[in-house]
């Protein structure tokens, strides 16, 4: 049955969610899409979640991987991130985003304040997150822990 509804100062948008405060955060990749950049170049689209911390445990973010060819500036950068998540990283590697999700990694967060277009091509300027500098998840390498491990029983005298 039809009813009056007044929707004249109801916001689109939905309600912002809050920005999280400079730190490292433990994060988790819960989806990944093979895209392009603005620039042409390979890019992977990262929805990744905070995870193991008492106050922002599962707030979201967006990352995005740029695969910058050899030799311009940037290059190393993607990597750098594979290598921290433990996926192919050496060389003549297949990219495949699906293998990325469920990794972890460390992140340090910071704060954006530059105005920047959205993909409806307005200029917004609301403070977001990003992700400014990445490391390996402390469990991602499991047999480097136990090869120190072997190493430091073969040096007890008995």
């Amino acid at each position: 049955m039809p009813f009056p509804h007044n929707s004249k100062n109801v916001s689109t948008e939905g309600p912002k969610k809050p920005v999280l405060p400079k730190e490292r955060y433990v994060l988790s990749i819960f989806d990944a899409k093979e895209t392009t950049s603005k620039k042409g170049d390979p890019m992977i689209e990262l929805d990744v979640k905070v995870i193991e911390h008492a106050v922002y445990q599962d707030h979201d973010l967006k990352h995005w991987v740029v695969f910058i060819p050899a030799g311009k500036k940037g290059d190393w950068v993607n990597v750098h991130f594979r290598k921290c998540i433990g996926v192919p990283h050496g060389g003549e590697d297949i990219v495949d985003a699906s293998q990325w999700v469920g990794k972890k990694f460390e992140a340090d967060v910071d704060i954006d304040t530059k105005p920047y277009t959205n993909k409806k091509g307005e200029v917004k300027t609301d403070p977001r997150n990003a992700i400014v500098r990445v490391y390996p998840y402390k469990d991602i390498f499991p047999e480097v822990e136990a090869s120190t491990a072997n190493e430091k029983d073969s040096e007890i005298p008995f």
